[in-house]
């Protein structure tokens, strides 16, 4: 039976199914990382098989020690294998030892790692997931002894506790308040810390304990153990290289007077031809009694399989409950799968990657990112609404981020953060037609509380009080693009991007206005509505596109008078989007972000890159040039590209963004590009770098749940509307049609689209089970049960 191997290149490709990345050397050009979270508990691990562990916050509760090195990616969570007979050993991932194997393959799948490998004549597998609902990951490492001799290897955990604050500025003196302690009965440490770096409900910093505890547990009675750094690695000695690997036990060192590691010391005998599992544990439990609870519970392989089990139906509804099934094969692997876990897993719950540690929530990007339930289960869109509400006062602001335990977070000037709670209320609207979530009280966080209604229209109207005298929002600090980090710092600035971006909004909230009787601001919306569209044109038209800003000096920001920077991608974009641009407008500008910004690898933010700094606009000039904000191809905002040419009936160009930052298509110029090909990089390097199609900053984007809406939403062209589905795809002429099935409201649809006729826009018409309906919009039918669509495109 043959094996299709989905977009190969020399180190890895998809599954058939899509649903694992294989890696097949540990050697990648740049860490191909999992990011595992099951909402609560989370951890990462490359290809190597480093990374680290985290509970509800890398940054303010980190588990393991890490520190971010892209280039030695040494910082993990190992297993040390020995033979007995010849004391040669090695890990079961590459890192720590680096030892060649004979056979290595790594499986990053959805919830899971699989590292295998084979050397010394024995095969080991190491599985690594996230029970769901449990603050605690699971390794289940099978060996098996393909030799014609008896076996006896010893295995060595090893880790390095962190618990609490990830920094290690002052690691001598946080260090010393680590106990590790070995429970007998477990089989393993129960590690607690006396310090956090929170303060405590007085104030008091450095006098508050860390509120967990700790574990590392196996199903295996150990032979021995040690929680010292020094008498396990030697001093001066190395993780290739431990001074463990030397002696026949472990020290058995433990308490509070080391440096705190986790290792645990296990004897396993193996006949010629068998198999053995071992299952360890590693968790942050609320209390001492969970954590001996979850010890118990999971040293044990029968409940480690039977939880992988779980695993894979707990992402399922996630996952499965919306399917693309087109002629692009990258298109469905990424609409199908990976986009949705990226944005989940890492995005919005484990909120780290390995080119950022955040820990906390951004205002507007989580968000954002918390589209991606709608389709499956958008209640957890609706809880994500409430979160970001309750972070707004009562004037309207809200917070630039937020910290998830201490609630830390700073109050900016930033200018469009608050408008995307509306944004995204509005969103969630149109897919559950459940306006009652406007009725739900949420309180501001400086006091009193106010229905979502209420918090939304406080956005929109403070966001009215930051016009310009010749009616043009302000920008602030900055606007969605935070690296115009100088523009309007004194309130003077303005953003034209952020005036096209008001005005979508204000087109949808004037009708929900109307609908809940608030015909008072639905007017006021209205005439804001023509303010910014006749200042919007009148000023911010510089004769072949819109200009991206004004400082405030006045000084043009994307205009053809300067010389650097004179074209920016996100107001030519939104004003077709807003529909601000007349036709005209909408064609013109296009047809500059055609010849100024759509390159090789997709459409860059702007044009030509910045290389002097400049005070007045901010630190996107402090880049170098091509990299990133300062003229890279910026994942997120080239998604709103494949929208703006769809609109005005570009849609070769549009598929054609679409393909050039579909990282699976990056496959056939891996060593170039370098990142991961199954998820998305925040930017790709633009032409003015030396690195031009490097990408970069993966996983941790807001660009995942984009691509996704955008393939669905404007590629297939099946969006939600008040009402029902509306239907209008913007495919490719020489596709036959395409398939989805999706969930909407209560009711289940597949659609099958034909192309018979082989246009790239129009439908002629759609039946639903057999029935010939009027329009291009299937109906909110609402019962519960699964309709057959089919849908005929044609002038």
């Amino acid at each position: 039976m043959s094996y299709k191997k989905m977009f190969e290149n020399q180190y890895g490709y998809f599954s058939e199914d899509g649903r694992e990345y294989v890696i097949k050397t540990p050697k990648t050009p740049r860490p191909w990382v999992n990011v595992i979270s099951n909402g609560d508990y989370s951890f990462i691990v490359s290809q190597t098989g480093s990374g680290f562990s985290w509970r509800g916050n890398a940054v303010e509760n980190r588990l393991t020690r890490y520190s971010q090195d892209i280039i030695k990616d040494e910082w993990g969570k190992y297993i040390y294998i020995r033979d007995e007979e010849s004391k040669e050993f090695w890990s079961a991932s590459w890192k720590p030892v680096c030892s060649e194997p004979d056979f290595y393959e790594v499986r990053h799948g959805i919830g899971y790692s699989v590292i295998t490998q084979t050397k010394n004549g024995i095969k080991s597998s190491l599985k690594m997931f996230v029970a769901p609902y449990k603050p605690v990951e699971l390794w289940e490492l099978t060996l098996t002894n393909e030799t014609d001799r008896k076996r006896v290897l010893n295995l060595f955990t090893y880790l390095e506790w962190n618990l609490g604050f990830g920094h290690d500025e002052h690691r001598e003196f946080h260090k010393i308040f680590i106990d590790t302690k070995y429970e007998k009965d477990i089989n393993g440490f129960i590690v607690n810390k006396y310090l956090w770096g929170l303060a405590n409900k007085k104030g008091q910093h450095n006098n508050r304990s860390w509120e967990y505890v700790a574990f590392h547990t196996t199903s295996e009675v150990p032979v021995s153990y040690d929680g010292d750094k020094e008498s396990f690695i030697g001093m001066y000695g190395s993780q290739a290289n431990p001074k463990a690997m030397e002696e026949k036990f472990l020290k058995k060192n433990t308490g509070r007077f080391g440096d705190a590691i986790g290792a645990l010391q296990v004897e396993v005998v193996l006949d010629p031809g068998e198999t053995k599992k071992i299952a360890f544990t590693l968790g942050c439990a609320d209390n001492l009694t969970e954590a001996l609870e979850l010890s118990r519970k999971y040293n044990n392989v029968t409940e480690v399989e039977n939880t992988f089990e779980k695993v894979k139906e707990f992402w399922s509804r996630f996952i499965d409950s919306e399917k693309i099934n087109t002629p692009d094969d990258g298109m469905n692997i990424m609409t199908n799968i990976w986009l949705k876990y990226q944005a989940i897993s890492c995005r919005i719950w484990g909120k780290a990657a390995y080119y950022q540690i955040s820990g906390g929530y951004g205002y507007r990007d989580q968000l954002q990112d918390s589209m991606i339930f709608l389709e499956s289960i958008p209640e957890y869109t609706k809880r994500q609404i409430l979160m970001h509400a309750s972070k707004q006062k009562r004037d309207g602001t809200v917070l630039h981020w937020w910290m998830t335990i201490s609630g830390n977070g700073p109050e900016t000037k930033c200018s469009d953060d608050l408008l995307w709670l509306p944004f995204i209320t509005i969103n969630y609207l149109k897919e559950t037609n459940d306006f009652d979530i406007l009725n739900e009280v949420v309180p501001f966080l400086d006091g009193n509380e106010g229905n979502l209604y209420e918090h939304c229209k406080r956005s929109i109207e403070r966001a009215f009080m930051r016009f310009s005298p010749r009616g043009v929002p302000l920008i602030g600090e900055n606007d969605w693009n935070d690296g115009l980090s100088a523009v309007g710092w004194d309130w003077k600035g303005e953003s034209f991007w952020l005036g096209e971006f008001l005005y979508v909004i204000l087109e949808d909230f004037k009708y929900i206005a109307r609908k809940i009787g608030d015909i008072k601001f639905a007017n006021k919306c209205d005439d804001v509505q023509n303010t910014l569209k006749d200042s919007i044109n009148r000023f911010g038209w510089d004769g072949e596109w819109y200009l991206q800003a004004t400082t405030d000096e006045g000084e043009k920001v994307g205009s053809k008078e300067n010389d650097e920077g004179f074209i920016y991608l996100n107001p030519q974009t939104w004003a077709v989007i807003s529909g601000i641009a007349d036709p005209e407008r909408s064609k013109v500008c296009m047809e500059s972000v055609s010849k100024y910004l759509l390159r090789d690898y997709g459409t860059l933010l702007l044009y030509p890159a910045y290389s002097k700094v400049r005070e007045d606009i901010g630190y996107i000039t402090r880049y170098a040039p091509g990299l990133r904000e300062n003229g890279g191809v910026y994942t997120h905002a080239a998604t709103w590209s494949i929208i703006a040419y769809i609109l005005i009936n570009q849609i070769d160009k549009a598929y054609e963004v679409y393909r050039k930052i579909c990282t699976p298509n990056r496959s056939s110029n891996i060593e170039h590009y370098k990142a991961e090909p199954y998820v998305l990089p925040g930017n790709t390097d633009g032409p003015q770098s030396p690195n031009y199609g490097r990408g970069s900053w993966t996983w941790y984007t807001g660009s995942a749940q984009w691509l996704h809406r955008v393939a669905t939403n404007w590629i297939l062209g099946i969006r939600a509307d008040y009402d029902g589905l509306i239907v209008d795809p913007a495919i490719p002429a020489e596709w036959e049609g395409f398939t989805y099935t999706r969930k909407f409201r209560n009711s289940i649809y597949n659609i099958v689209v034909e192309n018979k006729e082989h246009v790239q826009k129009g439908v002629k018409e759609i039946y639903i089970d057999g029935k010939l309906i009027e329009g291009n919009k299937i109906p909110d039918l609402n019962d519960g049960k699964t309709h057959e669509v089919k849908v005929i495109m044609g002038k």
